[in-house]
């Protein structure tokens, strides 16, 4: 079965930038007991926390037990990711009867955007809808404040997905709530982080696709990494992934640095290669380039290739250009995302909401350790039909499982 053949069999028939959505917000309940929303308003932009990391020279070197553990530890994302969500079972037809959903994306020229979108549609028409609109983005506050106002009388609820700017829409996600339609937002924030001005954040822990490279870096050079994290300094979904890097970076890394290279989203459009290979080249010691966003992934790749350096590329991310990147080994390693298990995840956290059930604290939405090997391995010992390699990759088992959440 030909590699191209999957990919295309897979985008066409079907989607960090950890890669961050966060949780609801808090401990909040009504007198019944029912979890009640709470809206975060705030115009003060997030603290930014995407910065340079060094480690002291006289830290103890990691230790070959610690290095096990790390391995371990990667070595369980590696296989095809059980449905371990546990929640109550809702009737999902019920509750989506007679009821409207609006799925927001932040910009329909990101595939893994696009990919959700799709997903989404195809898992609100199986739990029974009567309305679902996913509308393709051009990624402009117009759009997103067109989009909410056509909610209004149209919509139960409405998604706002990926990188969405809030504070210049706060008057618009006000009205749509003051009209009876609940904002939920997902897919730029991690577990325990709220967004602002919105009813609920969805839970999903993007920090551990950041440990999961910064562990990788680790493991491969035992302790001793010189890093180059390529950062998106529009994306909230970025600064979720860094964090989860950036802790596991200073508790273990034991001799070496991380400097930080950060490019808008209209830098990444027009292309970011010459400014990564200015930074790889004022640094002889780098042994690790690490892009927190899958839109950054080639322009790495250009950055070191174009520096004729040995250094080795890791990245986020679950669309085309990701997957391909790995499959052909110009990156060392992806974790990878899973943009159908992304979009039922969402729809079940929107059904709990209308239904006024107990929202959960995480919805265990997985990431994979890809690489060209484990790619190779898949393909090879894969005999039965499938779409494509997304399904290879993460399996179907979560569409069992949702539906039998939902009592389908």
């Amino acid at each position: 079965m030909k590699r191209t053949i999957l990919f295309i069999l897979t985008f066409a028939a079907v989607m960090m930038s950890v890669v961050s959505s966060g949780c609801d917000n808090k401990d909040n309940k009504s007198d019944d007991g029912v979890q009640s929303s709470v809206v975060q308003k705030s115009s003060e932009p997030s603290e930014d926390v995407v910065s340079d990391i060094s480690v002291a020279e006289s830290k103890p070197e990691i230790t070959k037990a610690q290095l096990n553990d790390l391995d371990s530890f990667i070595s369980s994302y590696k296989d095809v990711p059980e449905f371990t969500f546990k929640a109550e079972n809702i009737n999902a037809k019920e509750i989506a009867d007679g009821k409207s959903i609006m799925l927001i994306p932040d910009n329909s020229n990101y595939t893994f955007t696009s990919l959700v979108c799709d997903q989404f549609k195809t898992a609100a028409k199986t739990v029974g809808f009567s309305k679902t609109v996913c509308n393709k983005s051009d990624g402009t506050t117009s759009f997103y404040s067109e989009s909410l106002n056509g909610a209004i009388g149209n919509s139960d609820i409405v998604l706002m997905y990926g990188d969405i700017n809030k504070d210049g829409l706060a008057t618009d996600i006000e009205r749509t709530q003051a009209n009876g339609v609940r904002v939920m937002s997902v897919g730029n924030m991690g577990r325990n982080e709220n967004d602002h001005y919105v009813d609920y954040t969805m839970p999903i822990d993007y920090n551990l696709a950041g440990k999961l490279l910064a562990d990788w870096s680790i493991v491969k050079n035992s302790g001793k990494v010189n890093a180059l994290v390529i950062n998106n300094s529009d994306s909230t979904l970025s600064t979720s992934i860094y964090r989860g890097f950036a802790d596991e970076f200073k508790k273990y890394v034991t001799s070496g640095y991380c400097t930080v290279v950060s490019g808008s989203s209209l830098e990444i459009q027009n292309g970011l290669s010459v400014k990564i290979k200015q930074s790889i080249d004022k640094d002889p010691n780098l042994n690790y380039v690490v892009v927190l966003d899958e839109a950054m992934i080639n322009d790495a790749v250009s950055g070191v290739e174009q520096s004729g350096k040995d250094i080795k590329v890791i990245s986020t991310g679950g669309g085309v250009s990701a997957f391909e990147a790995a499959e052909n080994g110009s990156i060392e390693m992806l974790v990878a995302q899973s943009y159908e298990w992304t979009a039922y995840a969402m729809v079940d956290y929107a059904l709990r909401i209308l239904n006024r059930s107990e929202l959960p604290s995480d919805l265990e939405v997985p990431v994979r350790v890809i690489t060209k090997e484990s790619i190779k391995n898949e393909l090879e010992e894969t005999i039965y039909e499938v779409d494509g390699f997304h399904e290879i990759c993460f399996g179907s088992n979560f569409l069992t499982g949702y539906t039998g959440l939902w009592n389908l």
